[in-house]
């Protein structure tokens, strides 16, 4: 009789690389977040224009900032692929899917973004822009 079949071996490399990739993601996220509801201006170190990005009328979307939108999107990214490495592969059959969703979402949305700073704000935000790539 056979136990459980778990997420590890080489199938877990792209799900823990997923679940690694939420820190700097996260981290970027939190960050703009807190300088966006702290009032105060973004450490670009000469990069861009972070202030300008930042306080542009595209930063939020139904008055939430769209930093805390990506905050959370590196949050729920990393907390399913954490569960996916640690549960049982028949409890979470819907994590591929949803793991693809969420990227092919995120994906469209940041490439709009980015056509905002370059195109309409004539302004690039360095952090922004990592985040984006990530």
């Amino acid at each position: 009789m056979s136990g459980p079949s778990v997420s590890g071996g080489a199938g877990g490399l792209p799900w823990m690389a997923l679940a690694m990739i939420g820190l700097p993601g996260g981290a970027i996220g939190g960050y703009l977040t807190y300088v966006r509801w702290a009032d105060r201006p973004a450490a670009c170190y000469g990069i861009g224009e972070c202030g300008s990005v930042q306080t542009s009328s595209y930063s939020e979307v139904a008055g939430v900032p769209v930093a805390l939108l990506g905050l959370l999107y590196f949050i729920a990214v990393s907390a399913l692929a954490a569960a996916r490495l640690k549960l049982p592969r028949e409890e979470l059959a819907w994590a591929p899917p949803a793991a693809l969703s969420l990227a092919l979402a995120a994906t469209g949305f940041a490439a709009y973004l980015a056509y905002v700073e370059v195109s309409v704000l004539d302004a690039i935000c360095a952090w922004c822009m990592t985040m984006a790539a990530i």
